[in-house]
């Protein structure tokens, strides 16, 4: 069997190894018309690759840079532009790290912790109590979701007390309270599974 990881490793992986093979084929003919005609046809077909970037500006520009990148620059044709030599450390992208911030409450994530964390920091009082209802109310349904037996005022109170530092303390109504709760609570009931007959 001939495996992938026992064959040659690619030079750019994102064209595929039909496309390296069609530029080693290239690499073997002898006639310069032939070639560069053949250099052509795999531009296009690089480009065919991609067609989220063929509106691209530069999109031809970069495709004759990759081919002779793929060819090792042995490959001699006539480029419509200038070859860029481009080294192995610029097509490294660099290593991109997990997030390592602490979630204080799972289940709330990381998206509405910190949005929690920054209403005290809204200046205009009507703005702040807007964006408290909204929060409280994602509060109020994120945790009916984890665990609808916890779901209470006192629970959602006590904590964005904790995730803003004390600095906002749970100011609604009771009545207000209750219809955020029983809403996010209706939201984790099971739909029916019957269906209606004819």
């Amino acid at each position: 069997m001939d495996y992938n990881t026992s064959r040659p490793k690619l030079k750019l992986p994102e064209y595929g190894r039909n496309v390296q093979k069609m530029v080693d084929f290239a690499l073997t003919l002898t006639d310069r018309a032939e070639r560069q005609q053949c250099a052509e046809t795999i531009i296009k077909v690089m480009g065919n690759m991609i067609p989220h970037q063929k509106d691209a500006e530069d999109l031809e520009r970069t495709l004759w840079d990759h081919l002779a990148l793929i060819s090792d620059y042995k490959l001699d044709v006539d480029s419509p532009y200038p070859i860029n030599i481009i080294t192995t450390t610029e097509r490294e992208h660099p290593h991109l790290d997990y997030p390592q911030q602490r979630i204080t409450y799972r289940h709330y994530g990381t998206t509405l912790e910190s949005m929690i964390r920054t209403l005290p920091d809204i200046p205009d009082e009507e703005a702040r109590h807007q964006t408290l209802e909204l929060v409280v109310n994602q509060m109020a349904k994120s945790l009916a979701t984890w665990n609808k037996n916890v779901l209470s005022p006192e629970k959602l109170a006590c904590d964005l007390e904790e995730l803003t530092d004390g600095r906002i303390q749970l100011s609604m109504s009771p009545r207000q309270l209750d219809h955020i709760i029983s809403s996010a609570l209706a939201l984790t009931k099971p739909v029916s599974g019957k269906k209606k007959k004819k």
